[in-house]
């Protein structure tokens, strides 16, 4: 007889496929619940995953910033758009796009006839002095998982093969609004929930510095495209590193907003308390261009509303800025080559002047084991009804999406209760430092018909390490920034994460223009466009 508590999803589950779900989920309800024993009956959940906002304390200042730094932030885009029209540029990318998304898979369709109407429209209004924002004639890709009208919105994956978007998301029409022509929709990990971007309905997203290697995800079409050179900008998700992994594996720098300082409306959700929306570009100039066009308060996503914005000002050099390691994430098993250039990273940036120093950190494993099963039961509560439907989604997604069917409620708020006693320790150190760096992942690109590596003598699957540094953000819903610093013996990128406090967005990034320049990473996969200089 059907136990009456259980959802009926989970009736259509053989034995094996039940005990095998929660065998993978054993290991993270153990982590959780060795943490919630140290909850006391004081210690309850926040009304809102938003992160702690930034405090506005002024850095020492310093010279005045380079013409460089000032033209990348004002003109990020210049290298694109040279001499040509928005019709040139939009048509050019388009026919290179046609000729080499076959090896790529980045693109799941170009929308080239509509693009190509609105470079027009782009190009008549600025020959009337008109500019409707920093994006104004850039093309722009679109990740498959946020609405634009007309178009599909299937999240990649079959189960809502035959969705069409009504309206545009709220970030779709402020990029319009800033003039941003719409190239295409990009290919993900199959509704968002994936790191590799191994799309069993679509195919495998190819990396662009080596074809037989994954490009990381679940944004993994956006991050190829940018790195390719398809496109000079490209929107994404990140609910536990989704923006910020494809990124780092194709060595191109990726954003992550705070939680609720960019819309969700018209995004498929994943996680609703973890969910952000957020550019990959070449530079972080680009990555604040395409933030400032985006983020605000917006009726339709309460979590927007009221945000405490931060008004700190940016710091005019590196000299005197507070770096703080997180002991955690520098502790773990890295791959030698991504451990070396981090360490050279870290170096640069104290040689330009930034104060360097170890700082705790909560346990990281147990953190990580809260957001995933906080993930694992809010992406179950939006996609169960599609499980009727289960031989439609991929077996890896499925799985996970059955996983969260078989968490506990107990374990599931004390997740939640650790979130909040997190988010208070995580915050005062901001007191002691003004940004934290850490690995952006303790992996390079794996191969994709051999996703495994060595790490500290082990052989391990990297498509889970490859996360191991970025879910913990997400839970903390705080702004973090990927950033390539160099590659490895193998020439292929390695990054850095570059984390803020609560809503300092806007500061972290223009940080981030200053890294940039110190860091100096300037190479590009094999075969990419040159077109954005």
């Amino acid at each position: 007889m059907p136990d009456p508590l259980e959802p009926e999803w989970l009736a259509s589950l053989s034995p094996d496929e039940r005990r095998q779900r929660q065998d993978a989920l054993s290991p993270l309800l153990d982590l959780l619940r060795a943490s919630a024993t140290k909850l006391g009956l004081s210690d309850l959940p926040q009304d809102s995953p938003r992160p702690i906002a930034a405090e506005t304390a002024l850095l020492p200042d310093g010279p005045e910033p380079s013409s460089l730094a000032r033209d990348a932030e004002f003109h990020p885009f210049r290298h694109w758009q040279q001499e040509r029209t928005a019709e040139e540029l939009c048509g050019a990318l388009l026919t290179e796009s046609e000729i080499r998304n076959g090896a790529l898979n980045a693109f799941a369709r170009l929308h080239g006839k509509e693009a190509m109407a609105a470079a027009r429209r782009a190009d008549a209004a600025r020959s009337v002095g008109r500019q409707w924002g920093p994006l104004h004639g850039i093309p722009v890709a679109v990740k498959e998982n946020i609405a634009v009208n007309g178009w599909p919105l299937t999240g990649s994956s079959h189960v809502l093969g035959q969705q069409t978007a009504s309206t545009d998301a709220t970030v779709i029409t402020r990029f319009r609004n800033s003039g941003a022509v719409l190239l295409g929709q990009t290919v993900m990990h199959e509704l968002a929930f994936g790191m590799t971007s191994i799309n069993p309905h679509l195919g495998a997203v190819r990396n662009p510095w080596d074809p037989a290697r994954i490009c990381g995800g679940s944004s993994g079409g956006s991050a190829a495209a940018v790195a390719a050179g398809l496109v000079p900008l490209a929107l994404g998700s990140d609910t536990g590193g989704s923006v910020r992994c494809p990124a780092a594996l194709c060595g191109v720098t990726g954003f992550k907003p705070s939680f609720g300082a960019v819309s969700r409306h018209g995004v498929l959700p994943l996680g609703g308390s973890l969910d952000t929306v957020g550019p990959i570009a070449r530079t972080v100039a680009q990555c604040l261009a395409a933030h400032l066009a985006m983020a605000g308060e917006d009726p339709q996503d309460d979590a927007t509303l009221g945000a405490n914005r931060a008004t700190r000002p940016a710091p005019l050099s590196l000299q005197g800025l507070r770096i703080g390691l997180p002991r955690p994430y520098f502790e773990g098993a890295m791959e030698e080559g991504v451990r070396r250039q981090v360490n050279l990273a870290v170096e640069r940036l104290q040689k330009a002047g930034a104060r360097v120093e170890n700082v705790a950190f909560p346990d990281l494993e147990a953190v990580n084991a809260a957001a995933a099963v906080t993930l694992l039961v809010e992406a179950a509560s939006f996609f169960s009804p599609f499980l009727k439907e289960r031989e439609r989604i991929g077996e890896d997604v499925r799985g996970r999406f059955e996983q969260g069917l078989l968490v506990p409620a107990i374990d599931w708020l004390n997740a939640q209760r650790l979130r909040a006693r997190w988010k208070r320790e995580v915050a005062t150190l901001f007191g002691e430092c003004d940004l934290l760096l850490t690995p952006a992942s303790p992996v390079v690109a794996s191969r994709i018909d051999d996703p495994y590596t060595n790490l500290g003598g082990i052989r391990v699957d990297a498509r889970t390490a490859i996360s191991r540094y970025l879910r913990s953000i997400n839970f903390l819903g705080l702004p973090a920034l990927s950033l390539p610093c160099g590659l490895d013996d193998a020439r292929l990128p390695v990054a850095v994460q570059l984390v803020g406090a609560g809503f300092s967005d806007e500061w972290l990034l223009r940080v981030g223009i200053l890294a940039e320049q110190v860091l100096a990473f300037h190479e590009k996969p094999p075969g990419a466009l040159s077109i954005g200089g």
